[in-house]
């Protein structure tokens, strides 16, 4: 999973558990790699979450993340468990 920070542009990925990444300008962070996302950041407006199949959402829209984040966990499960 991918995040982009509207205020300097920088796109950033955390690629494995505690590979911490900070956006450029410092109003972004991710980390957690492929297991788990935890990102944060200073101005949830201005972060932008990719997640898989093209979808985006801003961090500040709490209610549409938790139900991107629910699906994006039940996939990674159905993937692990094949």
């Amino acid at each position: 999973m991918k995040i982009k920070c509207l205020i300097c542009g920088d796109i950033i990925e955390s690629k494995s558990v505690h590979d911490f990444v900070a956006c450029k300008c410092e109003n972004c962070y991710i980390d957690g790699g492929k297991d788990y996302l935890h990102f944060g950041g200073k101005k949830f407006d201005k972060i932008l979450i990719f997640f898989d199949k093209g979808i985006e959402v801003l961090a500040s829209n709490e209610e549409l993340y938790r139900k991107k984040y629910e699906e994006w966990e039940k996939e990674k499960y159905k993937t692990i468990n094949k």
